[in-house]
């Protein structure tokens, strides 16, 4: 286990100084307005602060006041406080954590841990407060503060789980034709992003069943929507073997059939996705036990991995894939701008891919030093915070001109 260290940011220690020992005040006052003037431009990188190994989960408590870093390599939840990102707490769990969420009041945390087992586990004593066993092992939360429901990802599964928040009671469980990857909340739908179903998929609140379904692109990892604009935005991984370009002329034809990916024009295209077999298939299970090094573009080329990589954008209001932009490199998660006019994607070549919405293209990139785990708007917009899962470290991103 990793011992409890101070939170504070990774930086060089000491003074720069000059000669006769004095700081260099006039190359110090240079640097920093420099600084100041690429921040204002280009993205770049701010602080780092040190957490466990394996980062692949993130969580905001409701006053944004606190950080959670779930850790699944060195088994544990790191809490930091912000915006300054002090140490406060490391917390072990069960093997392989894979998924956090405060507790609304703040005080506590669950924790989806083990093979199949959720805590609830107190800041204060840093204690389990309740344990639940669910049926299925829970992979991914979401909250949907409206119904007190929480809405979990089952490893291995094509199912979306419905549990009573209070006491972990399953409600309901939707076939939903692929695991799931990303759950996000607008007015009375959900929206759900599947992996193998290769699907973005609309569930009523009110009736908690399906009501519609729209191919994205090849193996969905994240979801933003703009609501102001009714549109979601889907990154895809790409894999082997998927079609380089997945591009729908935009805006489409009014009179274009409503084809929703390259072969929609098949006999058997306007079929539902047929879910597959419960279990992960083995290309998941060695992804999963793989290192958590960057994939070098050398290796990703040969293994094809990222074939047909980008992001789909889904009209919400008829659940229609309105364009699929290329992004490089294996998109694992988006981020909408405050401006919503910049899309920011990790990567897992361990690049921060902004995409202009407006020009359809990558605007600008930035290296993280790292193959991302998770990442999460920064609380107030300025900029991003990205869990890295190959190094011990939540670092800040500011992608830069046209965020806010």
């Amino acid at each position: 286990m990793e011992p409890a260290v101070p939170g504070e940011a990774l930086k060089l220690r000491g003074t720069w100084m000059g000669s006769g020992g004095r700081p260099c005040a006039a190359l110090l006052l240079f640097l920093g307005l420099l600084t100041g003037c690429h921040q204002a431009g280009a993205p770049v990188l701010g602080r780092r602060w040190r957490v466990g190994l394996g980062a692949c989960g993130m969580a905001l408590d409701g006053s944004g006041t606190r950080l959670a870093v779930v850790c699944r390599r060195s088994n544990d939840v790191w809490i930091l406080s912000l915006p300054d990102g002090a140490f406060e707490a490391r917390i072990d769990t069960l093997p392989k954590p894979r998924a956090v969420l405060f507790e609304p009041a703040g005080e506590s945390f669950y924790v989806a841990e083990g093979l199949s087992n959720v805590a609830l586990v107190g800041l204060g004593d840093q204690r389990v407060e309740r344990s639940f066993r669910p049926f299925w092992p829970v992979a991914g939360f979401a909250y949907e503060a409206g119904s007190g429901r929480l809405f979990c990802a089952q490893a291995g599964l094509p199912t979306l789980g419905v549990y009573r928040l209070k006491d972990m009671h399953l409600e309901t469980s939707l076939d939903v034709g692929g695991e799931v990857q990303a759950v996000a909340f607008a007015g009375p739908d959900a929206w759900v992003a599947t992996r193998q179903a290769d699907a973005l998929v609309r569930v009523s609140l009110k009736e908690m069943s399906i009501q519609a379904g729209a191919l994205a692109g090849p193996d969905p990892r994240d979801l933003a929507l703009d609501t102001d604009l009714g549109l979601a935005y889907v990154p895809c991984h790409g894999r082997a073997g998927a079609a380089e370009v997945l591009a729908l002329p935009s805006p489409i034809p009014a009179a274009e059939a409503d084809a929703v990916s390259p072969d929609a024009q098949d006999g058997e295209a306007g079929a539902p996705p047929q879910p597959p077999s419960p279990g992960r298939s083995a290309a998941e299970i060695a992804e999963e036990n793989a290192e958590d090094g960057v994939i070098s573009a050398s290796d990703a080329a040969a293994q094809q991995r990222f074939q047909g990589s980008g992001v789909a954008v889904v009209r919400l209001s008829d659940v229609r894939r309105v364009d699929y932009i290329a992004v490089p490199g294996g998109p694992v998660a988006a981020i909408l701008s405050p401006s919503r006019r910049l899309l920011a994607v990790a990567c897992e070549d361990g690049m921060l891919r902004l995409v202009d919405l407006a020009q359809r293209r990558v605007a600008a990139s930035l290296d993280l030093q790292g193959r991302p785990g998770a990442m999460l708007p920064e609380p107030g917009g300025s900029g991003l915070l990205v869990a890295l899962r190959s190094a011990k470290v939540v670092e800040e991103a500011f992608p830069g001109a046209g965020w806010r």
